[in-house]
């Protein structure tokens, strides 16, 4: 029955420890799986919140970009229509100077044939007609309301020219005209007059004049439209460039704002499942901790019932204890006794051959007491008490061997913890310092760039300084001249004021004389009046030369006003540049010291861990030192414990037969 009973139990805990073996390994992977995912979220979360902080400054810094960019497109345009509006102003103003050049050119070479033609005496009557005079007098009158004409031409030569085409028979012979008889008389020949002659050269002069102005204009035209269309060309390759950087810029900052929302989206979800594993892990390493516990309990209380049932089977399995039974059932009294002295010798022969035989010294104490105690029953309650003596000590030897196994292997878990924990440190302050590293090069690449947007807002404040001085001394220089100008003008002109003569402006050109006419002096009477016409020629010259400077004095001020616009302009878009460059090296800065902190505190945790791995070695060292024995001694203690048991057991058996008075006492064991 007992043997039964102990087979039942046996395969009860082979079932157990199959089912047990499944949750340990399932522990085990477990355990191990969470593991790995809560450091790969906590990797995760690390690198998520650093690629945030990255790509909030690329943003930041894109947007600026994107702003500048689209003002400099749109001064690009302005600046390309301005252009546009000016050149087209200009060349309307070309077509119409033009227009009316070509319109004065042709009247005035009309005139001048027409008179050329008129010069002949014998061909003029056939060859000049009434209707052509009158039709070049009609184109001289226009000619004569052109600014060109005014601007560059005497009042004399201008007032002779109007004189003309006013009354062109006082200029030409009769043979053209029906002239009065103070003509006649005037010119009896009946030739055309002197003074056609003059007329012919100042309107050849007129023509001179106009046809070389527009050829100066259509070169400076042909210039302008050149220097337009090389302008329009920088400008629209200038666009062109602009375009494709802000085309370029706003997809990088989509993909960055993409970015941005997904590794938001990722971090929360991150956040989210490593909270979930964590609580899972925890539960879970706590069930498998109490579960480890249990099955420890159950195996030592089963080992413990299986060897009790073991040494219970021995015990009655025993040839002696056969014997016992037999008698036991066979006879209820003894049929015979033995003198006392005789048993009390035959138990202790016994006793010492079983004390021989089990090699214990508990047995041998036992015999001597036999050999010299009373009565059997005091030898046997020896007996019992020894027995239970050596059962406490298995029991307490069992209790120590199970504290060790448990504090052991919760020392190497602890330790193996330890290690995996302050690897994970490792390899996490590994991967803050690359992105340390990448944030420092961030940094590096930051600062270049304000230096950069600093030296050009110093560059481009230099230059306007120099633009300002430079402007300020041309205007100065102008100014002066003008004066000088104006002292000379004043100086010229004294002589004339204070005589008060007329100063010609201009000296009427002369051009091919009549052999018939005696040849004019140099003055009229003896009035000295000066050198009219040179220096009219001069002080016309001067006071053109002052002009210029007074427009340009005009232009310069305007053009410092641009200037001063462009560079304001220009410097507001480097300040905005620089804001957005300090902001981001703000928040570099800023997720720097953040990063540093965690560094602080993962080496901080680091070291903890360190401290607590040397505090479980010693830990580990001093439960060795306690628990040597368990190894290399348990066994060897529980199967002498056993022997002894067992000698002692047979020994009590046989006293007691002895002391019940048997008739036959059982052999002693050889």
């Amino acid at each position: 029955m007992l043997g039964g009973l102990k087979s039942k139990i046996e395969a009860d805990g082979k079932a157990e420890q199959s089912s047990y073996d499944k949750y340990a390994c399932w522990c085990e992977d477990t355990l191990g799986r969470k593991a790995s995912d809560i450091s790969n979220g906590k990797a995760s979360i690390e690198e998520l919140t650093t690629l945030i902080v990255k790509t909030k400054a690329e943003l930041s810094s894109g947007t600026s970009s994107i702003g500048q960019l689209k003002k400099q497109i749109t001064a690009n345009i302005a600046s390309e229509r301005d252009a546009t509006e000016m050149r087209n102003k200009e060349h309307n103003e070309y077509a119409d100077d033009r227009s009316e050049s070509e319109n004065c050119i042709g009247a005035l070479e009309a005139a001048v044939k027409v008179l050329t033609g008129a010069g002949g005496k014998k061909s003029f009557l056939g060859t000049l007609q009434e209707a052509q005079v009158l039709g070049v007098v009609a184109g001289i009158k226009g000619v004569l309301k052109t600014s060109g004409v005014t601007r560059k031409f005497s009042a004399e030569d201008i007032a002779a020219v109007e004189k003309f085409a006013d009354k062109p028979e006082d200029f030409l012979g009769e043979r053209t005209f029906g002239f009065s008889a103070a003509q006649v008389a005037n010119n009896p020949a009946g030739d055309y007059a002197p003074q056609s002659s003059q007329i012919q050269g100042i309107l050849k002069g007129m023509y001179d004049s106009f046809t070389g102005d527009l050829e100066k204009d259509n070169a400076d035209e042909a210039e302008k439209q050149k220097m337009f269309e090389a302008l329009v060309a920088t400008k629209k390759a200038e666009l062109a460039t602009l375009e494709a950087t802000l085309e370029r810029t706003e997809l990088s900052a989509a993909e960055a704002t993409k970015t941005l929302a997904d590794s938001k989206g990722s971090l929360d979800d991150t956040k989210e499942t490593l909270a979930t594993d964590e609580t899972f892990f925890a539960d879970s390493k706590e069930s498998c901790k109490t579960k480890a516990g249990q099955w420890a309990e159950r195996t030592r209380l089963r080992t413990e019932e299986l060897a009790g049932m073991g040494q219970a089977i021995s015990i009655l399995s025993s040839t002696d204890a056969q014997a016992t039974f037999k008698s036991a059932t066979t006879t209820f009294l003894q049929l015979s006794s033995v003198v006392e002295s005789d048993d009390r010798s035959k138990a202790y022969m016994r006793v010492k051959g079983l004390a021989t035989t089990y090699k214990s010294l508990t047995l041998a104490k036992i015999a001597v007491a036999i050999k010299t105690s009373g009565h059997f029953d005091n030898v046997i309650t020896m007996i019992d008490t020894m027995v239970g003596m050596l059962r406490k000590e298995e029991a307490e030897d069992i209790h120590h061997r199970d504290r060790c196994e448990a504090k052991q292997n919760a020392n190497q878990n602890a330790k193996d913890d330890l290690d995996s924990e302050i690897t994970k440190a490792t390899e996490k302050l590994a991967r803050m310092g690359n992105n340390k590293e990448d944030l420092a090069k961030n940094m590096e690449a930051v600062v270049a760039e304000i230096k950069s947007t600093k030296a050009s807002m110093d560059e481009l404040l230099t230059l306007r300084n120099k633009e300002k001085a430079d402007f300020k001394q041309a205007l100065k220089d102008d100014a002066d001249a003008v004066g000088l100008l104006g002292e000379a003008v004043a100086a010229l002109s004294k002589f004339y004021a204070d005589n008060k003569k007329t100063m010609l402006l201009q000296k009427a050109p002369e051009y091919a004389k009549d052999p018939d006419k005696a040849p004019e002096t140099s003055f009229e009477d003896g009035n000295y009046g000066g050198a009219q016409g040179q220096t009219g020629g001069v002080v016309a010259i001067l006071e053109m030369l002052k002009e210029d400077l007074m427009k340009e004095m005009q232009t310069g001020k305007a053009d410092d006003a641009t200037a001063q616009a462009a560079y304001e302009k220009d410097n507001a878009a480097l300040k905005e540049t620089l804001e957005a460059q300090d902001k981001k090296k703000t928040d570099v800065e800023t997720a720097l010291a953040e990063l540093g902190a965690k560094v602080e505190d993962s080496e901080e945790d680091k070291a903890n861990k360190n401290s607590d791995l040397d505090a479980e070695k010693g830990v580990s060292s001093s439960l060795a030192t306690d628990c040597a024995w368990v190894k290399n001694t348990f066994k060897t203690r529980r199967d002498k414990r056993k022997l002894e048991i067992d000698g002692l057991q047979e020994a009590k058996d046989f006293l007691a037969g002895v002391d019940a008075g048997s008739a036959v006492l059982p052999p002693s064991s050889p």
